[in-house]
């Protein structure tokens, strides 16, 4: 009997040590395609619907190339998931397969760890406003194991004074090295056969070894499995390009200006505040929430925007000579201070290499854009980007060539009832498939609600109030008990602003208070309604009967002025290709199928999903959308939901 089969068959290891295992034969489908995929060294694409048991079908593969002594790295989206893997799913894999032995470590970035050489030199400087939470810090130090910042049982006000920092880290040179929290974790991951991390940090030690093979921050891997892999693209997108924000100058001049016994230049560091404030200033008066800059400044504009950034490069490069220079000077009497100086000559390096990247270095590969944050973010108001328009180019030459075997693993990663649109955008020419369905009943389990007669969605007055009127009826009938799905904080906005006096339900709204808090309020209170955009389509779990609705308000299509889906859009085009069916209908698929996965998450849950959309019935592309979601039932007559709901109240009455 295979590994497989004598851990999740019928009367395997994991049906006896859990009282209320199922066994799911799509669980069993998904773990052979990803086993055999290993075993030829190819790449694996599997989509593995709600109730499938995703974790332990590419855990399982996983324990077969870790017993003939390869080592596999497990990469998630969400640190839930991470924690999951790591405090259950492998624990209960372990004890399954009878052999705890093999080591799995959890891999985090510098920054989640306290670096005992910062603490000892915060020690040596003046009190400035941090000297509480430091005198906490420097107490938990002493018993903590990991020096891991999630296990702070504090408010963390201070940290990035004290954390482990690329810049400043001495390495093997430091007094702390064989006793550093972060190092220990890079010894416990050489020993580990299993590791674990998240996709952010992946791709960062991708990004280490291109410059430097050899070099990085993960320990050499023979398999990777990315699980909610749908988010690769945009991670990995993010983590090749630059970002830049208004606050990246001042964080560095504040910590530069603790240096008070370094002798810098402070007309040079008023200097840079200055101009960094000048150049930000360009900015200030954007109304768009993201912009390319030909969109907004003419050519005398962007003029005055690359004349700032020369000068404040200038100024930077005079800064990091002045670090180095000081360094040396005071090195013999205050080996700690020329130490830091160092470390944040570098930093001042990256700073204006990132800079130099975003204005002054133009390709057709990389566009360049920008993004305002509003009042909501204290700090930070303005974020300029530099990003890939394809990452699969650089994906298919510096990764997927140089690996054994991978799997890529989601409930949303197919459209239309393959991998096209994913293999496309990842730079994957050939790839093993395999997507099997829910083992829910979803007939008779649920039922989807598309109704015709409404007019095709818009920000009319007319529209935002006919739309108001449906979801109140269908929260009436509901009871409550419900999402509320928009693609847009402004319909939501809309949208509550109306129903909240008229409905005697509890309306919470995304915004009012943190996601966490949100959603354990909309477990808490009865009846309970919860409008939410993009946070809420995916990653939330609720199950049973406090979630018996979920209404979506339009078909989620990216918004198409967007400088991301803009640079996108051209790139398919000038390759000759249909953006709308290559790139627009793709990614609302995957977006559906997430906000429709909300709904059905245990074998007793029921429910209706109501999508306000009429283009699903009036539109050729129509029929694209339903062929992708669950095999609900289907109907245009609101009677219908409401008799759906009588029954299930009938049915929980009895």
């Amino acid at each position: 009997m295979s590994l497989i089969e004598s851990i999740l068959g019928p009367n395997g290891d994991l049906s006896r040590l859990l009282p209320d295992y199922a066994y799911r034969p799509e669980q069993i489908e998904v773990a052979k395609q990803i086993a055999a995929s290993f075993e030829n060294e190819r790449i694996c694409l599997a989509e593995a619907g709600t109730g499938v048991g995703k974790t332990m079908a590419y855990l399982v593969p996983a324990l077969e190339q870790i017993c003939e002594g390869k080592r596999v790295v497990v990469t998630t989206h969400t640190l839930n998931l991470q924690g999951q893997l790591v405090q259950k799913d492998i624990p209960l894999l372990q004890r399954a397969a009878g052999d705890p032995s093999f080591r799995a470590v959890l891999v985090k970035g510098m920054g989640n760890y306290l670096c005992k050489y910062n603490l000892e030199y915060e020690s040596t400087l003046p009190l400035l406003g941090h000297e509480e939470p430091l005198q906490r810090i420097r107490a938990w130090a002493e018993t903590t194991k990991t020096g891991d910042v999630a296990e702070l049982p504090f408010s963390a006000r201070g940290w990035s004074e004290v954390n482990c920092d690329r810049d400043t880290c001495h390495r093997q040179e430091c007094h702390y090295y064989d006793e550093c929290f972060y190092f220990n974790m890079r010894r416990e991951a050489e020993k580990a056969q299993l590791i674990v991390a998240n996709h952010a940090l992946f791709f960062s030690d991708l990004v280490i070894r291109m410059a430097e093979p050899g070099a990085g921050i993960l320990p050499p891997y023979d398999f990777v499995i990315f699980d909610e892999a749908h988010h690769v693209e945009e991670v990995a997108s993010r983590v090749f390009g630059v970002e830049f924000s208004n606050y990246r100058i001042p964080s560095f001049l504040n910590r530069l200006k603790k240096l008070r016994s370094a002798g810098l230049d402070a007309n040079r560091l008023e200097t840079l505040d200055f101009l960094n404030s000048d150049l930000f200033q360009f900015f200030s008066g954007v109304r768009r929430k993201e912009f390319f800059f030909s969109d907004v400044f003419d050519q005398s504009g962007m003029t005055s925007i690359n004349s700032t950034a020369s000068q404040l490069l200038v100024v930077l490069k005079e800064l990091n000579s002045e670090l180095d220079g000081r360094a040396r000077d005071i090195r013999e009497d205050d080996e700690m201070s020329a130490d830091r100086l160092e470390g944040y000559a570098r930093t001042g390096a990256r700073i204006a290499g990132d800079l130099q990247a975003l204005l002054f270095e133009e390709s057709k590969d990389w566009f360049v854009w920008g993004e305002r944050l509003g009042p909501a973010s204290r700090v930070v108001q303005t974020m300029l980007h530099r990003t890939p328009v394809r990452v699969s180019d650089i994906l298919s030459e510096q990764f997927w060539k140089q690996l054994k075997g991978s799997a890529l693993v989601s409930a949303t990663l197919s459209n239309s009832g393959g991998f096209s649109y994913a293999r496309s955008r990842l730079g994957i020419a050939d790839a093993d498939e395999v997507v099997v369905g829910s083992p829910f009943d979803f007939k008779e389990q649920s039922l989807l609600y598309v109704p015709a007669h409404m007019p095709f969605p818009s920000s009319e007055p007319g529209y935002v109030q006919e739309l108001t009127a449906e979801i109140a009826r269908i929260l009436c009938y509901s009871e409550g008990r419900a999402f509320v799905l928009f693609t847009s904080y402004r319909m939501l906005e809309a949208v509550h602003s109306a129903l909240a006096p008229e409905l005697d339900f509890p309306l919470l709204r995304q915004g009012e208070m943190p996601n966490q808090s949100l959603l354990q309020e909309f477990r808490k209170l009865p009846n309970c309604c919860l409008f939410g955009t993009s946070s809420f389509w995916e990653g939330v779990d609720v199950q049973g009967e406090a979630l018996s609705c979920v209404i979506i308000d339009k078909l989620p299509f990216s918004v198409p002025d967007s400088p991301v889906s803009r640079a996108r859009i051209a790139a398919i085009e000038e390759d000759g290709g249909n953006a709308f069916a290559e790139l627009s209908v793709p990614e609302a698929q995957i977006r559906l199928k997430q906000g429709f996965g909300r709904l059905i998450r245990t074998q007793s849950d029921r429910g209706v999903v109501a999508i306000f959309d009429s283009r699903l019935w009036k539109k050729s592309y129509g029929r694209a959308f339903f062929d992708i979601l669950p095999p609900a039932r289907v109907t245009r007559s609101l009677d219908e939901v409401r008799r759906f709901f009588e029954n299930r109240a009938a049915l929980v009455d009895e």
